[in-house]
């Protein structure tokens, strides 16, 4: 399967996790087009990523070898419905929903004999900006070689791959989603029943506290229609609510009771089950652990020149660190200051930076003709050379001469040196001393 020949159809590809699919594809070099009855905003989606926009459902599912259906929930039936019969035979249908059991259901229903299917179900969040790491379930339902082809694109983008059917992925996400979702919503609204003051309280917790307050807020500031689908649309979390409220009055009971060892037995029982607590505390423990270094790490870079990614626009700065604060960074670039918080930016490593000022400056060539002893390495001159400076990308020998122009016991080896086009000045100062300090002399 040649990757320029595929087209792949996204429904409701201009946004959220569509559009994330919508720009990995393309990246990949397929042909992509994506659907959904916003013109203007499906258009703008189409030139900003460089693909196409068709406003026909039908017409877009009819043309393509992969049809992704990435719409709401409670859309995804009734738009399984229209386009799964136009599906053309050896071609793949799946989707890429919270639940699996009526969607897969009802691809299998409605499309024709020879059409694969394969229930998909990103489990990660658009924002994430890459699948790398992440898990991808998948429930296969019809055929294997476009499962096949599917596997192997995950795999080639290091995403973590899980295949299951599709009630026990239902089963199973009802707690995964459904518990935890239900559990820090109703945390976020007894807050503000409350009238609790989060900022302030911010300024005596743990932090445990501060990580599961940055849980509830990343849930209850996402789409609400996303999360009252992933409520309503799974039929097996009634159950889990059920349960969890049962639980909640006993716990409740417990305490109000003052009843001890009740809490006790509660608690370790609890424990028992989980199984894998230390597990649990060295994960935290790490978290936070890195949160602390990276604050640590910024504060001790005030006056250094670092690289920051906004992990959701992309957007990278590079400067020099001017204050730090809990909460934000400072950073000079290019005369301008920017404010940027810390829970949206990640701090690129020194290769990252090297090669992102590579790309921005972009590199050029400068010859440097050294008079040399006979017995000097100029092997091993360039290699240490390389690493003297990050602004140095590579060093080659050019030429080595050691005629009658040349003094005794000595050679001209003419380094070829490829740098960062920034502070060229600046870096070649550096070279010359360099070959100074060896005990050369500059032709």
């Amino acid at each position: 399967m040649t990757k320029m020949t595929k087209t792949i159809a996204i429904i409701g590809g201009y946004g959220g996790i569509g559009k994330f699919f919508a720009k990995l594809f393309a990246e990949e070099g397929f042909r992509v087009v994506v659907t959904g009855p916003n013109e203007l905003k499906g258009k703008r989606v189409a030139r900003e990523l460089n693909i196409s926009y068709e406003g026909d459902n039908k017409v877009a599912t009819k043309k393509a070898d992969v049809i992704v259906i990435s719409v709401p929930i409670d859309k995804t039936i009734e738009v399984i419905k229209e386009v799964a019969p136009e599906v053309k035979k050896g071609a793949l249908l799946m989707d890429v929903t919270s639940v699996k059991e009526e969607p897969c259901r009802f691809m299998e229903k409605y499309s024709k004999k020879g059409v694969e299917i394969v229930g998909t179900h990103p489990v990660f969040s658009h924002r994430v900006g890459s699948i790398e790491g992440q898990i991808f379930i998948l429930t296969p339902i019809r055929g294997d070689k476009w499962l096949n082809w599917l596997k192997k694109f995950l795999r080639e983008h290091k995403a973590r791959i899980h295949e299951s059917t599709p009630e026990e992925h239902d089963r199973v996400m009802a707690v995964v989603q459904g518990l935890t979702h239900f559990t820090y919503i109703s945390i976020g609204k007894t807050l503000k029943e409350l009238d609790f003051d989060i900022r302030k309280s911010r300024r005596f917790s743990s932090p445990i506290y501060e990580l599961m307050l940055d849980m509830i807020g990343r849930i209850i500031g996402q789409n609400p229609e996303l999360y009252s689908s992933i409520q309503m649309q799974n039929p097996r979390i009634k159950e889990i609510h059920k349960k969890f409220l049962e639980t909640a009055n006993e716990l409740s009971g417990v305490v109000a009771k003052k009843d001890e060892k009740g809490f006790k037995e509660i608690m370790t029982s609890a424990a028992r089950h989980f199984d894998d607590v230390d597990r649990a505390m060295g994960r935290s423990d790490k978290a936070i652990a890195s949160l602390i270094s990276e604050l640590s790490y910024l504060r001790n870079s005030v006056g250094r020149e670092l690289c920051l990614k906004h992990i959701y626009s992309g957007k990278v700065h590079l400067g020099s660190v001017r204050s730090v604060t809990p909460d934000e960074v400072i950073l000079e670039e290019l005369g301008k200051e920017y404010t940027l918080k810390l829970s949206n930016i990640r701090i690129l490593n020194d290769e990252e930076r090297i090669r992102y000022k590579r790309k921005k400056f972009g590199a050029v060539k400068r010859d440097f003709s050294v008079i040399l002893d006979n017995k000097v390495n100029e092997g091993f001159l360039s290699k240490l050379l390389e690493n003297f400076d990050e602004m140095i990308l590579s060093v080659k020998i050019k030429d080595i001469y050691s005629g009658p122009q040349i003094e005794k016991d000595k050679k001209s080896v003419c380094f070829g040196i490829e740098m960062i086009n920034s502070d060229i000045k600046e870096t070649e100062k550096k070279i010359n001393k360099f070959f100074r300090d060896l005990g050369g002399r500059l032709r």
